[in-house]
């Protein structure tokens, strides 16, 4: 069937914000003050947190430096403390009542213990209604592995295979799949995966164990008010319904995207895409992903100020589809609906 592009849109960033449904970098907070209160965060159990610390020497999570930066997924110049017998933090979100939603966030973990307690939970309406938990169990004095379980505190946590080093950025990203059973939901992690490459083939973790307490999925929380839970710093949180709709935007994508480019697509399942470019641009380099982030083409590419034929692997698929066009770290992306 032949493929006839019928709708172009700009993008902020790949998916753009259609897909992602929140997004914090920490960047505008005050640091050194606590986390509760700034932006969305608060301690309150109601809104998202995991309300007062129960301990003998609670204190409150506050914002730290440095941040984080990861590979085309984003920077960040703060993170938020991790600590033991402390006041949580968690927020809100628009509620995500079906379908994969995808969570991620980068950690840099101190030292845990060896019977770790969750320190991070995905709620399901409810501050008492976890959906989904991650824990972090120390193995030697230099690596841990991560956990996760799906609902009531009594399933089964399934740990990674492989360890993980204390003191260095980690990317953590969680999707959760709402399925139609009562007792059938997946939950997948990936650990430091390559995000230009879409979700792995195979995730390090993975568990459908327990009933499904899902529905309208709609807070996340660091919870910090045991003994049990680890110290270092967490950031860069997004919760997406996409692969690609975590990925935070920069400036430099937002300042590029404007009309330097028009992408036609009506040859693309013959493998030829049409660029009109209004400046002449070398070593461009090209991407196209699908709707599941997963990348299908990446190249590089040189431009004229003219219209472009661009060779490209055929797209055979009807669907929607995302060209990228990136110059030193700037993109233009726009979305292909073709049939």
């Amino acid at each position: 069937m032949k493929k006839t592009a019928i709708c172009f849109a700009l993008f902020t960033f790949i998916f753009g914000y259609s897909q992602n449904v929140f997004q914090d970098n920490l960047n505008s907070y005050t640091v050194n003050n606590q986390l509760s209160g700034q932006g969305t965060w608060t301690n309150n159990s109601s809104n998202g947190g995991t309300g007062a610390c129960t301990g003998a020497l609670c204190s409150n999570a506050k914002v730290l430096t440095p941040g984080f930066s990861y590979l085309n997924y984003g920077t960040s110049l703060n993170s938020l403390q991790l600590l033991t017998d402390t006041d949580g933090c968690g927020t809100l979100f628009t509620p995500v009542t079906s379908g994969d939603m995808y969570v991620g966030f980068l950690i840099n973990i101190s030292s845990v213990a060896t019977s770790p307690n969750d320190f991070f939970r995905v709620n399901n309406g409810s501050f008492i209604t976890t959906t989904f938990r991650v824990f972090i169990k120390m193995i030697t004095g230099n690596t841990f592995v991560i956990g996760i379980s799906k609902g009531a505190s009594g399933n089964a946590t399934v740990y990674t295979t492989n360890a993980y080093a204390f003191n260095q950025d980690h990317l953590l990203i969680l999707k959760y799949s709402q399925l139609a059973g009562a007792a059938d939901d997946l939950l997948n992690l990936y650990v430091n995966p390559v995000m230009a490459n879409g979700v792995p083939a195979t995730p390090d973790a993975t568990t459908n164990s327990g009933t499904d307490q899902s529905g309208a999925v709609d807070r996340l929380v660091f919870r910090q008010n045991t003994t049990s839970t680890p110290t270092g710093r967490a950031g860069l949180v997004s919760v997406a319904k996409s692969w690609t709709g975590l990925i935070f935007p920069t400036m430099a994508q937002a300042d590029f995207s404007k009309e330097k480019f028009t992408i036609t697509a009506n040859e693309a399942n013959n493998g030829l895409l049409q660029i009109n470019s209004i400046e002449n641009f070398d070593n461009a380099q090209l991407s196209i992903y699908n709707m599941d982030g997963k990348l299908i083409e990446n190249k590089v590419i040189s431009l004229r100020n003219a219209s472009n034929t661009i060779a490209i692997n055929p797209i055979s698929n009807a669907g929607v589809y995302i060209v990228s066009v990136s110059v030193n770290g700037a993109a233009y992306n726009q979305k292909v609906v073709v049939k």
